[in-house]
């Protein structure tokens, strides 16, 4: 097979619960020839609030979420959704391939099981280009976590960057990605992320989330409550290990009966230590290059608390790097689509507990 460069379109779901990001790139799956352009988009607001009442549902097995009628509604009109966005985002650009990572809103590597919120058929009957989505499934498998999928990505651009460096991604959950000085690397996710932000602002205030951190600013931080949720089990697991936007919430009776701004405060404080105690619990060593990227750079009061955890080494935007980067999932997922063309790997023993090194992703095309 003749590698080349294709125009690969990636449509990223977990970047929150309200939001998902698009991005066009060119890449023949080892380098990034250009990035062309990103978009976020918004869900609508009833499709957000099935989203929301569906996780905030305890309980679930991937056979009932497989099984139910009105789950799988949802995952029918938030393939259609992005269908429509996919057309109206390439424009009158040739699209090659896109790539689809939907919301993850279960995941049981355990069982060798995920679902997301995605439906390779309907994206692929609503589309122009071929449709690569299901990346998780084929790692899953094979004994892996299937989570994070960014580190191949990150890889590819990150050899300009003075090493050791970390990679935090701060979307609907938070993941790190850790490359060594001598080409060493791994990955893990390694908090919850914005998604708790945006569950407690929706629930207590009917917002889409903390806009500009305006409520933690505001608020005081319940330190017992962040020590309670700092001992959960997965916070504690080793890595490789993979989390999902409904591993914490059992935990969210831990925020109720606190204000609305002290709630938030505690909630975002709570992301921050995370992420810096899974640095500091799993990493070689904390490096003085870290980047961070991703929806959470949207809140400045959560990056100003990641900021202050990590001092005194330096906290930079993943712009920095390459000003482009300004949505990393969504670029890493159209990356991803195009190394399962070519049979790329997307995933390693080192980042998701994988058996061997491991492509992924289930091509679809309009029938």
């Amino acid at each position: 097979m003749i590698i080349k460069s294709l125009n690969a379109l990636g449509v990223y779901g977990n970047a929150s619960l309200n939001t998902a990001d698009l991005a066009l790139i060119s890449t023949d799956g080892v380098d990034v020839q250009q990035f062309v352009k990103t978009q976020t988009v918004h869900y609508p607001e009833e499709l957000c609030i099935k989203i929301r009442e569906l996780t905030a549902h305890r309980g679930w097995n991937y056979s009932e979420l497989k099984n139910n009628p009105e789950v799988q509604k949802i995952r029918e009109d938030i393939s259609l959704f992005y269908a429509a966005c996919i057309k109206d985002f390439a424009g009158d650009i040739k699209v090659d391939c896109c790539g689809v990572d939907g919301l993850t809103i279960f995941s049981n590597p355990e069982e060798k099981c995920s679902y997301q919120l995605e439906d390779g058929h309907i994206l692929a009957d609503n589309s122009e280009c071929e449709i690569i989505t299901h990346f998780h499934r084929a790692d899953l498998l094979s004994g892996g976590q299937a989570s994070p999928l960014i580190p191949a990505f990150i890889s590819s651009f990150g050899q300009s960057v003075e090493r050791p460096a970390l990679f935090i991604e701060v979307d609907a959950v938070c993941s790190m990605v850790y490359l060594g000085q001598s080409g060493e690397i791994a990955a893990f996710d390694c908090a919850p992320g914005v998604a708790m932000i945006e569950d407690w602002a929706f629930r207590h205030a009917n917002m889409q989330t903390d806009y500009g951190g305006k409520l933690a600013i505001t608020g005081k931080a319940d330190v017992h409550v962040i020590e309670t949720l700092l001992h959960h089990k997965l916070l504690k697991a080793l890595p490789p290990k993979a989390l999902d936007i409904m591993c914490f919430a059992d935990k969210k009776e831990h925020l109720e009966g606190l204000s609305l701004e002290d709630g938030a405060a505690t909630a975002t404080t709570f992301i921050a230590e995370a992420i810096y105690q899974a640095a500091f619990d799993f990493l070689p060593k904390i490096p003085s290059n870290i980047y961070v990227g991703g929806e959470g750079c949207k809140n400045p009061t959560l990056l100003r608390m990641i900021r202050q955890n990590f001092a005194p080494r330096t906290l930079h935007n993943i712009t920095e790097i390459e000003p482009e980067l300004t949505a990393a999932g969504a670029q890493a997922t159209a990356f991803n689509a195009v190394r399962r063309i070519y049979g790329l790997s997307l995933t390693y023993p080192t980042t998701t507990g994988v058996i061997e090194p491991m492509s992924g992703g289930e091509i679809y095309e309009k029938i």
